[in-house]
C-alpha cells in the first residue's frame, strides 16, 4: 500500500474540470539555485504548519457554524487570530498569490479554498449556478474524504490539504491520482451534474400592471427591494395548484413582518423535483441591490416539503459585489431557514434559528386544521463596505420548491 500511494502522489497531469480555467501558478522554482534545494523543502515545511493551523481552524469553525466557511478570510480573526497563516512562505518571497475567479474576495491568501462558493459556469452545462462546494461535495460520495478542501499551488509538486486533515502531494490536477478507482471523467463538474434539468434563464415574467400585482407604494424606499419585474405568481392564486390553495389572508403592500418592514405584492416562486413545479425557473439572475448594507432580510417559505427533506439546501442567493469577481451565497436550507408554507403533520420542533414571521390560513389550510406559515432569513453581510450589485435566485432542484415574497435591505 506504501509505495502504491508514493506511486499516486507522482503522476503528472493537466487540470481539468472549473480550474482548467485558471492560468496555472508557476512552480516555486524551476531552476535550482546553489542552496535552492534546502529553501524549497524549508518552504514546504512552513506551508504544511500553515495548512494544518487552517484546519484546526475550519474545524473550530464548523463546529460553531455546522458549515464550512465561505472562504478562509471568514475564519479570520476569530478562528485564525494572525492572516499571515493563509499566505505561503513561497509567495513571501515571489509576491504571488491565487487570482480571480477563485481568489478570496476579502483577504490575500495563497491558498486555493476548495469548497468555496463560486458558480462552476461552463464546466456543468446542465448545472452552471452549482457551486465548487456541491462539486467537491459530490466528489467526496465517490473517493472520500481524500478531496482537497486546501490547496497550495506555489510548491511542484502541489500541496494539498485533505478534507480528513492530512497534507499530500499532486500533480496540478489531484484527480489523476484516484484514476485506478473512478474515471477522471466520472470526477468531473459535467458528469457529476449530468442528472440535472438544466436551467431556465429566461424567467417567465408576469406586467406590474396585472390585477395580482398591486402596484408599488411611490413612497418605498430603495432599501425596501422591488421585485416587481420578478414576480410569476401572483397572491390570490392558487398557484400551486387546487382551489383556495393562495395567499390572498397575506397583508400586501408596505407591511411589518418580525420586526423588519417589507414590500409584499407578488411571488418569486423556482422550480424543484416536484412535478408541480417544473414549469417555474430553476434560476433567476440579477435582482438588482445597488446599495451597501449590513443585513439582508428575505421573507420567503417552500412549496413541495416534508417533515423528510429536514437538513437539505433547497437553494440559495448568490450575492453579487460591486467589485470584480466577489460572490457569497446564502444557502437555503429545509428546516433551518424555511419549511413548506402549509405546517405539516410530523414535524420535529423548530429549531431556534427557524423564524415565523407571518401566520394564516386559506380554504385549504382551513380543510386541514392547519396553518399557512412565511419565514424570515437574515443575513449579516461580512463586507458591509463594499456594495452589493445584485443578487441571484437559485433552485438546488430538491423536491422542495423554494418562493421568495419579499428582501430589504438594511
Amino acid at each position: 500500500m506504501k509505495n502504491r500511494l508514493a506511486q499516486w502522489f507522482t503522476i503528472l497531469a493537466i487540470g481539468t474540470g472549473a480550474a482548467a480555467e485558471l492560468a496555472p501558478v508557476a512552480p516555486a522554482q524551476t531552476i535550482p539555485a546553489a542552496g535552492a534545494p534546502n529553501r524549497a523543502e524549508e518552504e514546504k515545511e512552513a506551508c504544511i504548519k500553515n495548512l494544518k493551523l487552517i484546519y484546526n481552524a475550519i474545524q473550530a469553525y464548523q463546529a460553531d457554524h455546522q458549515d464550512l466557511p465561505n472562504w478562509l478570510s471568514d475564519l479570520v480573526p476569530q478562528y485564525l487570530p494572525d492572516a499571515n497563516v493563509l499566505v505561503c512562505p513561497v509567495c513571501r518571497r515571489t509576491g504571488q498569490t491565487e487570482g480571480p475567479p477563485l481568489a478570496d474576495p476579502k483577504l490575500p491568501s495563497s491558498y486555493l479554498f476548495e469548497f468555496c462558493p463560486v458558480p462552476l459556469g461552463n464546466t456543468a452545462t446542465n448545472a452552471p449556478t452549482r457551486t465548487r462546494r456541491e462539486w467537491k461535495r459530490r466528489q467526496m460520495g465517490l473517493v472520500g474524504s481524500v478531496v482537497p478542501l486546501v490547496r497550495c499551488r506555489h510548491h511542484d509538486p502541489v500541496l494539498n490539504l485533505a478534507f480528513d486533515g492530512k497534507v499530500y502531494e499532486s500533480p496540478p490536477t489531484w484527480e489523476r491520482l484516484m484514476t485506478n478507482r473512478v474515471s477522471l471523467a466520472d470526477l468531473s463538474p459535467a458528469r457529476l451534474f449530468a442528472d440535472e434539468r438544466p436551467p431556465v434563464t429566461d424567467v417567465p415574467r408576469k406586467s406590474a400592471a396585472a390585477p395580482h400585482f398591486p402596484p408599488r407604494d411611490p413612497a418605498a424606499p430603495k432599501e425596501l427591494l422591488d421585485l416587481t419585474a420578478f414576480y410569476n405568481a401572483g397572491l390570490n392564486e392558487s398557484w400551486h395548484g387546487g382551489k383556495g390553495n393562495d395567499l390572498a389572508a397575506l397583508p400586501q403592500g408596505r407591511q411589518t413582518f418580525g420586526g423588519v418592514e417589507f414590500d409584499v405584492r407578488g411571488i418569486v416562486q423556482l422550480g424543484s423535483k416536484s412535478p408541480s413545479a417544473t414549469n417555474y425557473p430553476a434560476l433567476i439572475k440579477g435582482i438588482p441591490v445597488n446599495q451597501k448594507c449590513e443585513r439582508l432580510h428575505f421573507l420567503q417559505a417552500a412549496g413541495f416539503g416534508t417533515p423528510r427533506d429536514e437538513g437539505k439546501q433547497i437553494g440559495a442567493y448568490v450575492v453579487h459585489f460591486a467589485t470584480n469577481q466577489m460572490r457569497l451565497e446564502i444557502p437555503i436550507r429545509y428546516g433551518q431557514d424555511v419549511r413548506d408554507w402549509h405546517a405539516l403533520a410530523g414535524e420535529p420542533a423548530a429549531p431556534g434559528e427557524l423564524k415565523v414571521a407571518w401566520r394564516g390560513e386559506n380554504e385549504t389550510s382551513k380543510r386541514a386544521g392547519r396553518s399557512l406559515r412565511l419565514f424570515l432569513t437574515s443575513w449579516t453581510n461580512v463586507v458591509p463596505g463594499v456594495g452589493i450589485e445584485s443578487i441571484d435566485y437559485v433552485s438546488a432542484l430538491a423536491t422542495p420548491a423554494p418562493f421568495l415574497i419579499a428582501v430589504t435591505v438594511e
